[in-house]
């Protein structure tokens, strides 16, 4: 599939009337694909219904939309494995991306009273989330409900619409109550939110094409609309349950509560504990078109090229957005006022002394106290099958090496966490172990900073973060790393480049060389992306060539190793 994104870009910065864009509209066409789509994206959400989009662009919007749905893993409601019965009823709890739920009549998106979506790009609500995956057919199809209807969506209504570009077919937008937060609901927003229930259920009924009949709510009236969680979440269990007393005959067989937090998960957990467990009586599959075809790659490959960025470490827990990691792992730096570990790339600490401190305990953390992980794990065992494999990558936590790669042939481009240079770089031969370091800490006198036996320099971490940076250091893995790319092209044989949350940190050291490799031999090498956002984007003129799946790196390599031969 080939689709013109940069086209896409140019009609929709035109329409806007924007002169800084337009006079600067030539200037989008070299910038990364990622950032390309996310201005699609934010021009779409801004964009109003009418005019309508014209059809030869409205057609390659939507097989970019596709596209980038089918990337992700997709969750039928067959393969969830929370189910309850009641009165016949499969009541089911999951928690996920309810854009990415397969199998489903209808799923129920939390609209406002104008129900044409949000215009507010950077609005993380669910509104936002369904219009963006179904595409601007769905805001078309809600205009014309609303020209015809010719004043509000009233609260506690429901009106259906199909799911264009969604597994989903169909959606149903209701609009539920909105709370002062921290406030309580009154009696008439209970019942409103109770009708927001009962009129999916209703509207679902009124479906003559759908046989096997499945909804899967959201959590309606929570978040921006402040309902508090476990009443709302009351309210929903209640209603669906009363409505199947009410409906004996109802021709609904699945009601799924879909839920993002797990904060929610665990309030309808507790809710739906009072009902008899569904253990349904069959053989669970799982058929996903991305990861069948990474897995046909693989078993057909000879060599194994493991390219590796954060996204691999933040999947195993070594997350470095993650404030609660730093809150729970990293209690003597919260003084400082960081509050996750990005904030510490660069940061002033008050003193050399509070720097190497941090410097030890995150060695310490990372190095000495985190375990051996499965995906890791099932990395080490992956890697078995092949002829020869080669690790690069730009993380400098050693979790390779911790897992039993062969450290010679897992080459660390930006620094390792283990090792400490002179800050002047004298000699190729002027770094040593922090494990003599780390054993002092925590450093109490700046006489214990380590100083370079060679010159008398201050050290600093093997990290490329200076001019200074001692590349000698990685010499050897460095020419082992291209002896095995030049043993591959000289084979002919194929090649998988096993891409895993790779972002745009730094592209060009692996993301850019990867698509590099697949472009200039398309014959030797495959390319596998694997990773959320940024991760998962790719120059359409690799749309063809490469395998992409939007997903957490654990998720997707559990996947693909559990069912690789």
């Amino acid at each position: 599939m080939s689709v013109d994104v940069f086209g896409i870009l140019k009609y929709l910065i035109l329409e806007t009337n924007n002169t800084h864009l337009i006079d600067h509209i030539h200037q989008f066409k070299y910038i990364d694909v990622n950032n390309q789509l996310e201005i699609i994206r934010s021009l779409l959400v801004q964009r109003p219904p009418n005019p309508p989009i014209e059809s030869k662009i409205n057609g390659e919007i939507n097989k970019l939309i596709t596209w980038r749905n089918n990337n992700k893993i997709q969750t039928s409601t067959k393969l969830i494995d929370q189910n309850y019965l009641y009165k016949n009823k499969i009541i089911s709890l999951w928690k996920g991306d309810i854009t990415t739920l397969s199998d489903v009549s209808v799923i129920v998106n939390a609209a406002n009273s104008a129900l044409l979506g949000c215009f507010q790009p950077e609005h993380k609500c669910i509104d936002n989330v369904i219009h963006t995956n179904a595409g601007p057919d769905l805001r078309e199809a809600c205009y014309q409900i609303m020209l015809k209807q010719e004043h509000e969506e009233p609260i506690g209504s429901a009106k259906i619409t199909p799911g264009f570009n969604l597994p989903a077919r169909y959606v149903a937008h209701t609009v539920g109550p909105t709370i002062l937060r921290g406030s309580n609901p009154n009696s008439l927003q209970i019942n409103q939110l109770r009708n927001c229930y009962i009129s999916c259920l209703e509207a679902l009924e009124c479906l003559k094409d759908e046989l096997d009949k499945s909804i899967a709510f959201c959590c309606i009236s929570t978040g921006l609309f402040a309902f508090p969680q476990q009443m709302a979440c009351e309210i929903a269990v209640d209603t669906v349950l009363e409505y199947f007393d009410k409906n004996p005959d109802s021709s609904i067989q699945q009601v799924i509560f879909n839920v993002f937090s797990k904060k929610d998960q665990d309030l309808y957990q507790k809710q739906l504990s009072r009902l008899d467990k569904y253990e349904k009586n069959q053989l669970k599959t799982f058929e996903n078109p991305n990861i069948a075809e990474a897995q046909r790659l693989i078993e057909k490959a000879d060599y194994l090229l493991i390219s590796a960025g954060a996204g691999l470490s933040a999947s195993v827990g070594l997350d470095y957005s993650s404030n609660e990691l730093f809150i729970k792992e990293y209690q003597p730096f919260l003084k400082f006022g960081i509050k996750n570990l990005y904030q510490t790339i660069g940061f002033p600490f008050p003193t050399e002394l509070d720097q190497w401190n941090f410097f030890l305990h995150h060695y310490i953390n990372t190095y000495k106290k985190w375990p051996k992980t499965e995906t890791y794990q099932q990395l080490f065992n992956l890697k078995q099958q092949f002829e020869d494999w080669f690790v690069m990558t730009t993380n400098a936590d050693g979790f390779f090496v911790k897992n039993g790669f062969d450290s010679s042939k897992v080459l660390t481009v930006q620094g390792n966490y283990s090792i400490i240079q002179c800050s002047k770089n004298c000699k190729d031969d002027a770094y040593e172990s922090i494990d003599g370091l780390s054993e002092k800490y925590p450093l109490t006198s700046s006489s214990q900073i380590p100083t370079c036996k060679n010159c008398g320099s201050k050290m600093q971490m093997f990290l490329r973060m200076s001019r200074y940076f001692n590349e000698k250091i990685m010499d050897d893995r460095r020419n082992n790393f291209h002896e095995f790319l030049q043993k591959v092209v000289d084979s002919g044989k194929k090649c998988v480049i096993l891409e895993l949350g790779v972002g745009l940190n730094t592209p060009s050291i692996l993301r850019y060389s990867n698509e590099e490799r697949v472009e200039q031999f398309p014959e030797v090498f495959d390319l596998i992306r694997i990773g959320i956002g940024p991760s998962s984007s790719i120059s359409p003129k690799l749309m063809n060539k490469a395998i992409v799946i939007d997903a957490d790196v654990k998720t997707a390599i559990n996947l693909i190793c559990n069912n690789v031969n």
